[in-house]
């Protein structure tokens, strides 16, 4: 029990040591001492106070040998404290500014991969996940030779994998929500942008089905023929891409049940043609 006590007020002692050596620097007015305890702080780890103190003093080293230090320094230490996205931006402001630094190669991959880092989960808004990809190309493009290269494309396959998923999932949501028209542009738009996506197979049978249902069920009578060639093509398209898909069956059934209906709609074309024949002075009926 003593023993736990001397332990606790040990660590009692430097919390309130930290904290005077934390006010005092940020109580005084000499640009030295700030620095030299914000890098105090920096090498024990403590992150939020080096943040603070190194923001206090970094306009006071401004154009002195000391900036690119300080600016690196609080960068890292941003990152360290998880503060991603501000890191990020200071990470790419330090190699822009110091492009001869040695750091300046470690900077822009860090920027990249503070925004990696700052990437959400794929149902969350993906500013982050964007500004990640440019920032890692950009890296791959400016030290095409760097070690760091191969890892840099690993993060954009997985961020990419992101984006597939969450296009998916919102096109996916059309579907269930019977918006088939939109399922169908926002699936196809999908294939468009992710030519080599895992989903690619779910993705043509879902535009399909939506293809299907909105020739079939939701469709004017001057726009049916339209969209049940619509929904042939997009079997054909399938059924070329995937002959032995899991999904073949309910394919086969679908393009059935469309060339039975296009079968009917050419009936009715023809019919309405032969009435106009017979009586041409009647109105064409207005069919939906």
């Amino acid at each position: 029990m003593f023993k736990k006590l001397g332990v606790l007020l040990i660590m009692m002692a430097v919390v309130v040591s930290c904290n005077k050596r934390f006010e005092k620097a940020m109580k005084s007015t000499d640009k030295d001492f700030i620095l030299q305890t914000a890098n105090e702080f920096y090498e024990e780890g403590k992150w939020a106070n080096a943040i603070e103190l190194y923001a206090k003093v970094s306009s006071a080293f401004a154009g002195t040998e000391h900036a690119a230090d300080i600016a690196y320094k609080q960068a890292d230490a941003n990152f360290q404290d998880k503060n991603y996205r501000l890191a990020a931006h200071q990470f790419k402001t330090f190699y822009i500014t110091n492009p001869t630094d040695p750091r300046a190669e470690e900077a822009a991959y860090r920027s990249a991969y503070s925004f990696y880092t700052d990437s959400p989960d794929y149902n969350l808004d993906q500013t982050s996940t964007y500004s990640a990809i440019d920032e890692l190309q950009s890296f791959i493009n400016a030290y095409p030779n760097s070690s760091r290269v191969e890892e840099a494309n690993g993060y954009i396959n997985e961020l990419r994998q992101k984006l597939e998923k969450k296009a998916f999932e919102i096109a996916k949501i059309y579907y269930k929500t019977l918006k088939y028209k939109a399922a169908g542009i926002a699936f196809d738009n999908m294939l468009d942008d992710y030519p080599d996506t895992k989903f690619r197979e779910e993705a043509m049978m879902y535009s399909l089905r939506s293809k299907y249902e909105l020739a079939v069920n939701f469709s004017r009578f001057d726009r049916k023929e339209l969209r049940l060639q619509e929904a042939l093509t997009q079997y054909r398209l399938f059924t070329k891409a995937f002959p032995s898909s899991k999904f073949s069956d309910e394919a086969n059934k679908i393009n059935q049940k469309v060339e039975a209906d296009f079968t009917k709609h050419k009936e009715s074309l023809a019919k309405i043609e032969q009435d106009k024949k017979e009586n041409p002075t009647q109105s064409t009926p207005i069919l939906n």
